[in-house]
Parts: structure tokens; sequence; C-alpha cells
């Protein structure tokens, strides 16, 4: 038994750490992924359609597929390091201890559209997958595709729940905006 306790603890830490890697690095692993993919099979489509004579049938469809993905993917990573546009021309004439009160508003309100984005998303995929519906070159289940806007918005929300808790740490500490 004592064995056990002295391992517990390094495998917690080894989680701990994996964990944060993880979340600092999800989004542009997954990003990379796809843009890769998608940049490969449309170069092999084109060397196959001008060099070879004959085309994929199925490889504009994936690329498509992956594109799509990236996009929702892409919503996340621009939340995640504050990439998204804002219009603050309001927010920078409030006085300094008010700004992170309207931050935390405005993320409050980006999570509320963000879950109507993921309720909508998964109602509609999974009414595409009670269809059966199926991709014409790939024969992949449709509601695989238009599961991406569920995905990305639950990342976005988890996203916008970090910078929360940021901000509110913030001004704990008192920390101007």
């Amino acid at each position: 038994m004592p064995d056990r306790v002295r391992h517990d603890k390094p495998f917690l830490i080894k989680k701990n750490h994996m964990l944060k890697i993880i979340d600092k690095n999800l989004e542009e692993v997954l990003l990379v992924f796809l843009l890769s993919l998608m940049s490969v099979l449309i170069g092999v489509q084109i060397v196959m359609r001008y060099v070879v004579g004959e085309s994929l049938t199925w490889s504009e469809e994936l690329a498509r597929y992956c594109f799509i993905w990236a996009t929702y993917i892409g919503v996340s990573y621009a939340v995640k390091v504050g990439a998204h546009i804002r219009v603050d021309a309001v927010t920078n004439m409030l006085p300094v201890s008010t700004r992170r009160y309207v931050n935390l508003f405005s993320y409050f309100m980006f999570i509320v559209f963000a879950a109507l984005v993921m309720k909508e998303g998964y109602a509609l995929s999974a009414k595409i997958f009670s269809f059966g519906q199926a991709s014409s070159s790939l024969g992949l289940p449709m509601g695989y595709v238009y599961m991406a806007p569920t995905v990305g918005f639950g990342l976005v929300i988890f996203r916008i729940l970090q910078k929360m808790v940021e901000e509110v740490q913030l001004i704990r500490k008192g920390d101007p905006a």
C-alpha cells in the first residue's frame, strides 16, 4: 500500500502537467493539423488534375470539411488570444474601475450567444444524424460536419470562462484595466 501512495503524487503531477499542455496548445494543434491536411489535399488534387490528368473524387470534399472545422476551432483560438474585433471606444471613456465589470458583462453576453449557437448546432446535427445523410464522395455521416459549431462554440465558452476568472481575479486584486 505505501508504494501506491508514493506513486499517486507523481501521477497527479504528470496529469496536471498534461492538462496544462492541452489547455495551452489544443486549438493550435487542431488548427495546424486541419489547415495542413487541407493544404496537402488541395495540392494533391492540383497535381492529380493537371499532371496525371485524373481527379480525386473525395479530396475537395474533405478539404472543405477541414476548412469548416478549422473555422469554428479558430473562433475559440481567437477568444483565447483576444483577437476578436471589439469596439472599445465607449469602454475607454469609462472610469478604470468600471471597465473590468463591463468586460465581464460582454463576456457573459458572448457566452449567451455561444450557448445559443451550441444549442442550435446540436439540434441541427442530431437531426442530420437521424436522417442518416452522408456526404457524396466520402460517405461520411454529415452530422459530423454539422457538429463543428457545437464543438467550436463549446470551446469558446470554456475560453470565455477562463477570461472571466482572470477578470474576477484582477478585480479582487484591484488591478486597473
